[in-house]
């Protein structure tokens, strides 16, 4: 893919020729700045210096009524702040890390979800020394992969198709209850309410590892969701 016309190429994940998407749950944005400015523009209908024109709708190209603000609404340098504050966030922490969180751990691997969940990836070489080449334990490759009918949406977005997501981040799974009012809802379009059901819809790509965590003891596949529960 190529990022957008309006990240300068001092930015991580801009350049003249290919990048890599990294951001989206279908990667199709690959530098901090295009999310955040997309966020504005497209999510809440915020113009800005890098994206001074309204949204439209895809299919009417009608402009959102009772949008009387002059644009662009917010400047350069209002997005460039929540861009650097996003950037600095502190990880989540992890939670208690009990003998069944520590053998979960060790099933998580087995049966292979691992191998997209990718636990630890390290930050590039960085001018901001919080940042610069430390480990960051989100549990995702960030890659791309072919999730099967179960998962669908049958959208294409970007480069992807419809069948198509992002490896999702894992670390903070134990924050979610609090952040959703007391019930957390997984998968893209929170369809499930329980870690079970949301690993049971892993079709494609993830159809072996969903297999290999419905074929453990009941006792284990408890371990490994006291696992996920903990990130």
């Amino acid at each position: 893919m190529q990022s957008a016309d309006f990240v300068p190429e001092f930015e991580l994940g801009s350049g003249p020729g290919l990048v890599v998407g990294r951001f989206g749950r279908k990667s199709n944005v690959s530098s901090l700045l295009e999310q955040v400015v997309n966020a504005y523009q497209q999510d809440m209908g915020i113009t800005s210096d890098y994206q001074p024109v309204e949204p439209v709708h895809p299919e009417s190209g009608a402009v959102p009524i009772g949008d009387l603000v002059p644009d662009p609404e917010v400047t350069a340098t209002e997005v460039n702040d929540v861009v650097m504050y996003v950037r600095l966030l502190s990880p989540p922490a992890r939670g208690e890390i009990s003998e069944d969180v520590r053998r979960g751990d060790a099933l998580f691997s087995q049966v292979g979800c691992s191998s997209c969940h990718i636990p630890t990836l390290q930050v590039c070489v960085y001018a901001i020394p919080a940042l610069d080449r430390v480990d960051a334990h989100l549990y995702s490759d960030l890659l791309l992969h072919d999730m099967g009918a179960e998962l669908a949406d049958n959208r294409s977005d970007g480069l992807a198709n419809g069948q198509e997501w992002r490896t999702a981040t894992l670390w903070g799974l134990r924050l979610a209850p609090d952040a959703l009012g007391g019930e957390a809802t997984y998968l893209h379009d929170g369809r499930v309410t329980t870690l079970e059901a949301a690993i049971d819809l892993h079709g494609g790509e993830g159809a072996a590892s969903r297999s290999g965590y419905n074929a453990l003891s009941a006792d284990d596949r408890a371990a490994l969701i006291s696992f996920l529960e903990s990130l």
